[in-house]
């Protein structure tokens, strides 16, 4: 059985439709047995079709990557990062 850990880190793939037909269905399941992992793509899919529908967000091709990597490295070290602030600036 996938850990909630292994499901996040192939969330985006997952999403994308990306995923060999086997881990999809190991995948699936988790997510059918997990209520957490549920709401985490059902916001995940909300704020995905908020942004994208939005048509607000202007990205250059090549930030989406570096900050889907940056927030994936925080999932799999399991410690957020503190929030950082101007507080020395």
């Amino acid at each position: 059985m996938v850990s909630c850990n292994e499901f996040l880190a192939e969330l985006g793939n997952y999403l994308e439709g990306d995923v060999p037909a086997e881990l999809r269905r190991e995948l699936e399941l988790h997510l059918a047995q997990c209520k957490t992992c549920q709401v985490i793509v059902d916001t995940t899919q909300k704020t995905l079709k908020l942004v994208t529908e939005s048509g607000e967000l202007d990205l250059s091709e090549a930030l989406p990557q570096p900050v889907v990597a940056a927030i994936m490295k925080k999932i799999r070290a399991g410690k957020p990062e503190p929030p950082r602030g101007d507080r020395d600036a």
